[in-house]
């Protein structure tokens, strides 16, 4: 999958329209993913995703503790682009989505141990 997939998969959401918020969504979301595992396991899932979307971009783009929780996270991306918690939470989907379609299934399985446990679920069920 290549990164213009994963732009016109988050313009998709009626409340992501431009392609300018599209990548901001996908960066924000995916770093704060990165940044609530370790270093190991966020490179191995990074490393099979497409440009931009690389460890040095995403991680230095949030500092976020590694104990998030899943509802910590939906509030931080809410905030940052000032939607309503179902929103945040289907966008949080979608990047999670594309992503496990871009690494693939054994990828996400292996790092996911290394993610705080709920968040890994809704990875799992993205």
């Amino acid at each position: 999958m290549d990164y213009r997939s994963f732009v016109e998969g988050v313009k998709k959401l009626q409340f992501i329209r431009t392609e300018e918020k599209a990548e901001e969504a996908i960066k924000a979301v995916l770093g704060i993913l990165a940044s609530s595992m370790g270093a190991e396991q966020a490179e191995k899932l990074f490393s099979r995703l497409p440009e931009p979307l690389t460890m040095e971009n995403l991680r230095s783009r949030q500092a976020r503790p590694l104990d998030i929780t899943i509802e910590e996270f939906f509030d931080e991306v809410g905030a940052e682009f000032n939607l309503a918690p179902d929103q945040s939470k289907k966008l949080v989907d979608t990047v999670f989505r594309l992503a496990k379609y871009a690494v693939g299934e054994d990828t996400i399985t292996e790092v996911e141990s290394d993610m705080p446990p709920d968040v890994a679920e809704e990875l799992e069920a993205a």
